[in-house]
């Protein structure tokens, strides 16, 4: 068996609702990139609060690395967790696990994220439909424990760099790379670009490539279809691994296509009201204020968010 202590690794450790689905599938199938079998694997998660679709088989017991199936020994594991960002137990453990390891964050604005998570928790039956966004964002400020779920946690989970903080403790700016969801959805070739320069892999594989939205957060006419669908293509992914890569690209798309199909069959005509009081808007950007300077100030550029 491989050891850890061997290979090179690409972790894409956060944010929710910031694109992850989205970029692993674009960079899963790079002949330079050796993908884990499933996205989100949790192989490093460590309960530190309760997450959605939580009920995942991973024997830890075989160690990390039998969660690859790698052809090119030499290409970078890719593994994408992004609730990594939100647990220090994640970070020991991938410090004391992973030699040879670099990080991947993508960051939203932080108001933008927490609408898009309002949409998802509604869609999935999480919230229900009586619960405005206002109420939403009054319900993140109860507080949070162990117990709390991880819909209810987007208000805080938006202090991006006191969370980003442990990461450069532990491993070094030089390990992590800072994105932004906003620079993926403007450019994605240019976006997954400055990945492939950043773990040194060939940026040419994107020149003519399709990039298709996975996992976007919609308002959902019937909550219940919605979620037996997400479940079957839980069930229906596994199996796919078992097939070549030609013919997994295939699959894929086709399933792309099917999950598209699928959404805008079942998207409510009525938009979700997403508004807030200028009081309540005033409150959240002196919630993020300072986080935000301090994350302007460690990578020393603006932040593509308007003020």
């Amino acid at each position: 068996m491989s050891s850890n202590r061997q290979h090179s690794y690409l972790i894409l450790g956060g944010s929710t609702k910031c694109g992850t689905t989205s970029v692993f599938n674009y960079l899963e199938f790079h002949p330079q990139i050796c993908p884990c079998t499933m996205k989100e694997s949790r192989y490093f998660w460590y309960d530190t609060y309760p997450v959605i679709a939580a009920g995942r088989s991973v024997d830890k017991s075989a160690g990390f690395d039998s969660l690859f199936n790698c052809k090119n020994d030499q290409a970078i594991r890719l593994e994408a967790t992004p609730d990594y960002l939100y647990s220090t137990e994640s970070a020991q453990a991938m410090k004391k696990t992973l030699a040879d390891v670099r990080f991947l964050f993508i960051l939203r604005e932080p108001v933008d994220r927490l609408r898009s998570w309002y949409k998802f928790a509604r869609m999935n039956g999480l919230l229900d439909a009586t619960v405005s966004f206002s109420q939403y964002i009054e319900m993140q400020n109860a507080g949070s424990d162990k117990s709390t779920p991880q819909h209810l946690r987007a208000l805080e989970q938006g202090l991006y760099f006191s969370f980003l903080q442990t990461y450069i403790d532990m491993f070094g700016s030089d390990k992590i790379k800072v994105l932004f969801y906003e620079d993926l959805a403007s450019d994605p070739k240019a976006f997954c670009a400055g990945i492939c320069e950043f773990v040194q892999i060939d940026t040419g594989y994107f020149n003519d490539f399709s990039f298709h939205i996975y996992n976007p957060s919609v308002a959902a006419k019937n909550v219940k279809l919605h979620t037996m669908f997400r479940k079957m293509k839980r069930t229906v992914r596994p199996f796919t691994r078992m097939f070549g890569d030609n013919i997994r690209k295939k699959l894929k798309l086709a399933g792309y296509k099917a999950g598209k199909a699928f959404t805008n069959a079942n998207e409510a005509s009525e938009e979700v009201a997403l508004d807030l009081t200028s009081g309540q808007l005033q409150w959240i950007e002196n919630y993020y204020l300072k986080d935000k300077e301090k994350l302007k100030s460690y990578l020393g550029i603006d932040l593509p968010w308007k003020d």
